[in-house]
């Protein structure tokens, strides 16, 4: 269209230019006739006039100025005297049709000079072009009519040729595009010209061939790559290759064709959420959902989508499918042996701890009390060495069944181990004597079940409890503080008697009071610098360092070395852990600084513990990079630690930082892997370089096979991610072993080193092999 538009264009401006050219030249031609007419007709008049004006004859001027006007151009004749007094002034307005022109002569006597005074008189003429101007505008229409008449005759052959040798070409290449865009790629174009669209049919014949030798080797991959690759177009399958089919159990080619419904299940376990992804979507998507199979069976897969042009939903999307079946088992296996108790499947210690810190947070957000009941059987040794332990394991049993029932459905009933069980009791009341009233009434309920008999395996027996309370509000107190209170309280029903509760009162405050003078010591510290840094080595295969985890020591003028057992917990809770955590950033980059001159240890990397307190902070991220500027060391050897407590609040903004940093080189270690309360959902997007296996795991790696076994998943778990793995607290070369034989290279414990002084540290790696 546009190219028609074009050349008709081409053709109508030379036309166009051609009838305003004779325009222009015929008004030439009629300014110069009527300037001749108006000359002539003049000089007639001053001729025919000069005598009878000199002779004042009236009569005659006048016929003689009736017969001018018989010309239909003459629209007025003035005739005056020598004084210009008017004789004769006739006219005819009608006759102005145009531009008028006038002009005046003397009337001269026969053989008078213009210097003689023998002159007659004036005469003036005026003359319209109107009449010629309307012959002028006929002159035109026959112009543009014969113009116009070439214009669309010229116009005719060039479309003519333009559909022939141009549109019906590019007609047909059109179709050929189509053939193509549809996936025909077996007939040709079939045609060959010498011209540009010659050349474009060849170059489009090359496509087809290059598209179909790619769409043949894009199946090969297609049929065996190991996971389902589907194409997706207005909600119906378009494509799908083998490992999709497979996946979800349908015969091959049954799969294309079927509207994407038929993947979501109606009905799905309380556990999952389905969220079926929009073809439309904005940007890539990606989920762990479950899925149905053909039979109807539902399995864990992992979705992501990318949309071929976002802002053309009707393109489709590329869906890849990867059934998640294996990893969620490990996943929740993992989960299972780490925070559940096997033999009474109540939620351990670890487990027990994130749920008394939701509950903190609740009671702070509600302004409600609640209580933490710690029980203890009385003489339960003596059962295990009078009956045995399987007797012992079944009367755990039947109490944590018990408990279960005397509680309400959200409060949490945990096991410490051995015959240690912990009560988590919420929403108690805003009043002292309401909460203990409450409390005092689920303890007596516990009394009552707890004291019934149990028959284990034929034999009756009875069992009674020891229950401490320690009460909470809000997060005044710490997780640890608040099982210390409650231990303190039971230790003290113990000593009353056994078989009955003591609350915790103002006599355990002596170590609440140690913790304020421990707090005060630990500011003065900060300021006065008696913080030092150890360095514990990290060493890979038979003893090889590689690097140092960096471990704050606290150098007490009176008390001596205060563990970090005692004084990091309280940093934590009262904030000071941010200055005391910025000092250890500092202080590690200043001594990498040191080692990157020194040819034998500027390999060396050193691993940094940050809190979830310090992650959270605003100018985390620019507090380490300054740290990076100032000394100037290699991003990649500074390896920070986080604990998973850094997933409870704004895991989006904690990746964000992650990212940000990873983007500048620093490296990630997830520490205490297993003992939080991970999610491969969440774990899979942190970017992160290396998982940490607690010490908690390895001190009984070698005789608790639970201990063993979520060892080897985290091996496993790290392998699968594509991260590398460090094991903590190795203290025996029969746990190294262990640890080698199943995949894990990367050490640090006492087998190596205990934490050093950077002179005993130095002098380890100088010497290795020294004791």
């Amino acid at each position: 269209m546009g190219m028609a538009v074009a050349m008709a264009a081409g053709l109508f401006v030379p036309a166009l230019i051609g009838v305003m050219t004779l325009t222009y030249l015929r008004q030439a031609q009629i300014n110069r006739e009527l300037n001749a007419y108006l000359d002539e007709k003049a000089s007639l008049l001053s001729t025919s006039l000069a005598a009878p004006v000199w002779n004042y004859n009236t009569s005659s001027i006048a016929v003689i100025g009736q017969s001018a006007l018989l010309d239909a151009q003459v629209v007025r004749i003035t005739v005056s005297d020598a004084d210009r007094a008017a004789i004769l002034d006739i006219e005819r307005p009608e006759r102005r049709l145009g531009q008028s022109k006038i002009i005046r002569r003397e009337l001269l006597l026969k053989g008078a000079t213009a210097a003689s005074a023998d002159m007659a008189g004036y005469v003036e003429i005026e003359v319209d072009d109107g009449l010629k101007q309307r012959e002028l505008e006929q002159d035109r229409k026959a112009y543009a009519f014969i113009l116009l008449g070439q214009f669309v005759l010229s116009l005719a052959f060039v479309l003519v040729a333009l559909h022939l040798r141009v549109l019906r070409p590019l007609h047909n290449l059109a179709l050929f595009s189509n053939r193509l865009a549809g996936g025909n790629f077996d007939h040709a174009v079939g045609w060959d010209r010498p011209d540009e669209i010659g050349r474009l049919a060849r170059q489009m014949d090359q496509m087809r061939s290059d598209l179909k030798t790619s769409f043949a080797e894009q199946q090969v991959i297609l049929s065996n790559v190991q996971v389902g690759v589907v194409f997706v177009r207005n909600g119906t399958i378009q494509i799908a290759n083998r490992h999709a089919e497979t996946i979800f159990g349908y015969p091959e080619g049954e799969l294309c064709g079927q509207q994407t419904s038929v993947l979501y299940p109606t009905e799905v376990p309380p556990q999952a959420q389905v969220r079926e992804p929009m073809a439309a979507k904005e940007g890539p998507y990606e989920d762990l959902l479950f899925l149905k199979r053909r039979d109807g069976s539902l399995f864990w897969a992992q979705l992501r989508q990318r949309s071929l042009d976002t802002l053309v939903p009707q393109a489709g999307s590329i869906w890849v499918i990867e059934d998640f079946t294996q990893r969620k088992a490990s996943e929740d296996e993992i989960n299972s042996l780490a925070f559940y108790d096997p033999l009474t499947l109540l939620p351990n210690r670890r487990l027990l701890r994130d749920r008394l810190k939701q509950a903190l947070v609740a009671s702070a957000r509600s302004g409600r009390s609640g209580a933490l009941l710690f029980i203890d059987l009385d003489h339960f040794k003596t059962l295990n060495d009078t009956l045995g332990h399987d007797m012992g394991d079944l009367l755990l049993q039947q109490v944590a069944q018990r408990l279960t029932h005397c509680v309400r459905e959200g409060d949490t009933v945990a096991g410490l181990g051995g015959d240690e069980f912990v009560v988590i009791l919420e929403g108690l009341g805003e009043h002292p004597d309401e909460i203990a009233a409450r409390c005092k009434a689920v303890v007596e309920k516990i009394f009552n079940a707890l004291n019934l008999p149990y028959l284990l395996a034929g034999h009756e027996l009875r069992s009674t409890p020891s229950v401490g309370i320690a009460l909470f509000e809000g997060q005044q107190n710490s997780i640890e503080e608040l099982l210390k209170h409650a231990d303190l309280a039971m230790y003290q029903a113990k000593t009353s008697g056994r078989n009955t509760l003591r609350f915790f009162d103002a006599a355990m405050q002596a170590a609440v009071t140690e913790r304020a003078v421990l707090e005060s010591d630990l500011r003065e510290a900060l300021a006065q610098q008696q913080l030092r840094l150890y360095y514990q080595p990290q060493v890979v295969g038979d003893g090889n360092i590689t690097g140092a985890e960096a471990l704050v020591r606290w150098v007490h003028p009176q008390r001596g070395t205060v563990s970090p057992a005692d004084f990091i917990p309280l940093a934590e809770e009262t904030g000071l852990i941010l200055p005391l955590g910025q000092w250890v950033l500092e202080t590690a980059c200043t001594q990498l600084a040191v080692w990157a001159g020194n040819p034998a240890r500027a390999h060396f990397s050193m691993a940094v513990n940050v809190s979830a307190k310090q992650m959270q902070h605003d100018n985390f991220v620019d507090q380490v990079l300054a740290a990076l500027e100032r000394t100037g060391i290699n991003p990649s050897l500074l390896k920070l630690e986080l604990t998973e407590s850094v997933l409870v609040e704004d895991v989006e903004k904690t990746i964000t930082k992650m990212a940000t940093l990873k983007s500048r080189g620093v490296g990630f270690s997830l520490d205490d892997f297993g003992t939080g309360y991970s999610s491969l959902t969440y774990l899979k997007r942190l970017p992160l370089d290396q998982l940490k296996i607690d010490q908690g795991f390895i001190q009984d790696v070698l005789i608790d096979p639970n201990d063993a076994a979520i060892a080897k998943m985290i091996i496993a778990l790290a392998e699968s991610l594509g991260l590398t793995v460090i094991a903590e607290g190795v203290e025996t070369e029969a746990q190294r072993v262990f640890l080698a034989r199943h995949g894990c290279h990367a050490y640090q414990g006492y087998l190596m080193s205990r934490p050093l002084p950077i002179a005993e540290f130095e002098a380890l790696v100088a010497c290795p092999e020294a004791p």
